[in-house]
C-alpha cells in the first residue's frame, strides 16, 4: 500500500478555500493564520505536481484538476467526520455492565459461568428472574441488555432478534407415594393438581407443559419445592433443579418415557443495544455452557 503523502489537515484547507472563495475566509473559518492556510495548500499542489487554483482571480476559481480533486476531497471528509463521530463514542459503547432477564427453568449453573466468562472481561453481568413477557418489554425499552428463556413456538416483536442457545430436560416430581404405581400414565397425571412455576402460561408453552386439568400457579422456586415435599401436587421441572434430592421427593416414571421432555432455550435481544462483539461473547458462551 502506498504511503499518504497528503494531511488532512491539506485536504480541510483546499475544501474550505475551495467553499470560502479567499484564503482570508477560508483562515477565519479554520481557525487558522493566513499564513497556514496558504501553505498548507502550497505543500498539497507541490505533492500532487499541479496547481488546484488559479491566483489571478478573486474570488480564487479552481484549476480543471482542482474540481475533480474537491469531488473526492469533500468526500474523504465525510468519512473522517464519520470516524471521529465512531471514535468519540467508543468510550462509552464499551459495557461495562449488562443485565440478563432469565426464567426459573434456565440452568444456574450456566448462568454462573456466565457471569464468571463476562467477569474475566471486566463487565459485571446482572441477573434478573421474571416471566418472558415483562422480559421482551424491558428488553423493547432498553431497561435489560438481553433474555434467556423457554422457546414459545411464536415470534417475537418486529423489535427483538432471537437465538436457539441451549436446551433444558424436563422431568415429572412428586412427593414419595403421591403415586404408588409406576410407570405412570398421561391420564392419571391429568387427574392430579399439576404444581406450575408460572404465574401466566402462554398457549404454546401451556401445549408442552400443562398436563393436569387442574393448576396451582406458584412462581417462586423454595415455595414450589415446599409444596411438592407436603404433596400439595406434582411438577413438570427441570432435571437440572434436582428435586429428587428434596426430602421426601422423587423422580416419577411416566409412561412417556423420555420423549418429548427435552425443551429448547432462546436468547432474546434488542439489535444496536448490545456491541456486536459483546453480543457474540454472550451468545457463544451461552451455546458453549448449555
Amino acid at each position: 500500500m502506498e504511503l499518504l503523502r497528503f494531511t488532512l489537515a491539506q485536504i480541510e484547507a483546499f475544501a474550505c478555500v475551495c467553499e470560502s472563495g479567499t484564503l482570508t475566509k477560508a483562515a477565519r473559518k479554520l481557525n487558522k493564520d493566513r499564513t497556514t492556510v496558504s501553505e498548507l495548500l502550497e505543500y498539497l499542489e507541490l505533492d500532487l505536481g499541479y496547481k488546484l487554483f488559479d491566483r489571478a482571480t478573486r474570488p480564487l476559481t479552481l484549476t480543471p484538476q482542482g474540481q475533480l480533486l474537491y469531488r473526492q476531497a469533500r468526500l474523504f471528509l465525510h468519512e473522517a467526520e464519520a470516524f471521529s463521530r465512531v471514535a468519540k463514542q467508543i468510550p462509552d459503547s464499551i459495557e461495562t455492565q449488562l443485565t440478563l432477564c432469565y426464567d426459573l427453568f434456565t440452568p444456574r449453573a450456566l448462568l454462573l459461568r456466565l457471569a464468571r466468562q463476562l467477569e474475566a472481561q471486566q463487565i459485571q453481568l446482572n441477573m434478573i428472574a421474571c416471566e418472558r413477557a415483562q422480559a421482551e418489554c424491558w428488553l423493547d425499552e432498553g431497561s435489560a441488555d438481553i433474555g434467556l428463556f423457554q422457546a414459545i413456538n411464536r415470534s417475537v416483536n418486529d423489535h427483538l432478534h432471537w437465538r436457539a442457545v441451549s436446551s433444558v430436560s424436563l422431568a415429572v416430581y412428586a412427593q414419595k407415594g403421591y403415586f404408588p404405581k409406576q410407570p405412570v400414565s398421561l391420564l392419571h397425571l391429568a387427574s392430579q393438581p399439576q404444581l406450575m412455576p408460572f404465574h401466566d402460561l402462554s398457549p404454546s408453552l401451556a401445549g408442552r407443559l400443562q398436563i393436569a386439568d387442574r393448576l396451582i400457579n406458584v412462581n417462586e422456586i423454595a415455595l414450589l419445592k415446599g409444596l411438592l415435599q407436603q404433596g400439595s401436587g406434582w411438577a413438570f421441572l427441570p432435571e437440572h433443579f434436582a428435586a429428587e434430592r428434596l426430602n421426601g421427593v422423587e423422580r416419577v416414571d411416566t409412561e412417556m418415557g423420555t420423549r418429548g421432555l427435552t425443551h429448547p432455550l432462546v436468547a432474546l435481544w434488542k439489535p444496536g443495544m448490545i456491541s456486536a462483539p459483546v453480543l457474540a461473547l454472550l451468545l457463544n458462551a451461552m451455546e458453549e455452557e448449555g
